[in-house]
């Protein structure tokens, strides 16, 4: 597992993993974007940006927010200059194949722009959700949203959030919050005027942060971190989520998703990072 904002060292190291299992036959992967390197951008499918790959035994499913990364399968490994003006983040589990038709189900609703992929016949027909989205087919009739739990190949469990654009709400507090039954502290990217406010109407809130603050000298505004990811408010309950979406007026109708779990270490990390947020009436 990786989470590191900021940095590069993970995909890196995803990404040589990544170039030597796909030139092996009996490996399928899909890589996608919405804004895709050397490809114009795209508003119609879901704002997520990722990684999947596996064989018949395991695999590993990377969710980032970089924008036009990573490059074809055929290509050598570059990082984008995008990845260098704002925060970053990357969230990557391993997963057994038994997991990868879970996965396949949220990316119908993910609704991904996939720009490379493979998936060999000997994968079919027991893969066509990944076939359906690789050729840009999604969910087609209500409900909208899909909650699934994942398991990860050390046993981890992982709620995995997704919607489709037509649910037109805000992923984080018309759902997951009250969903996971917890006050939420949204690290978004803001660099919109359409920036949703933080939000006290329902049973559970959701609260942006305005700064953020790394371990040293490094804190920097919510504008300037491309992140998508929230954390429990109260220490003690611990729930950690990655996500696509930003919390925006515009994304409410864009598909995408958050993968949520109860890990200390990545909880404890992204939670003391936190340096300030905004109450629904008066800065805290």
């Amino acid at each position: 597992m990786f989470v590191l904002p900021c940095l590069t060292l993970c995909s890196v190291q995803v990404w040589l993993l990544f170039s030597l299992c796909q030139q092996v036959n009996g490996r399928a992967y899909f890589i996608y974007n919405d804004a895709a390197p050397f490809m114009p951008y795209d508003m119609q499918h879901g704002h997520t940006k990722g990684v999947l790959l596996f064989d018949k035994s395991q695999g590993f499913w990377l969710s980032h927010s970089v924008p036009h990364f990573p490059p074809f399968a055929n290509k050598r490994y570059s990082w984008p200059s995008t990845g260098k003006m704002f925060g970053q983040i990357l969230f990557c589990f391993t997963y057994k194949y038994r997991q990868v038709m879970e996965i396949g189900r949220q990316f119908l609703y993910l609704n991904p722009r996939i720009y490379n992929w493979s998936l060999p016949d000997t994968f079919l027909p027991e893969l066509s959700d990944l076939q359906i989205a690789a050729k840009g087919g999604s969910v087609s009739k209500s409900p909208w949203i899909r909650h699934t739990v994942l398991t990860s190949s050390a046993g981890l469990q992982l709620h995995s959030f997704t919607k489709f654009k037509r649910f037109g709400d805000d992923i984080y507090a018309a759902w997951v919050a009250q969903d996971l039954k917890t006050d939420l502290l949204a690290q978004t990217w803001n660099g919109t005027k359409y920036q949703l406010p933080s939000n006290c109407s329902l049973p559970k809130h959701v609260y942006n942060v305005a700064r953020v603050k790394l371990p040293g000298p490094a804190s920097f505004y919510s504008d300037d971190d491309h992140s998508k990811w929230c954390v429990s408010l109260r220490y003690h309950e611990q729930w950690v989520c990655i996500g696509d979406l930003n919390r925006s007026v515009g994304q409410m109708w864009r598909s995408g998703g958050l993968l949520c779990t109860q890990h200390q270490n990545i909880y404890q990390t992204l939670r003391r990072s936190v340096s300030w947020y905004v109450n629904c009436t008066i800065s805290q």
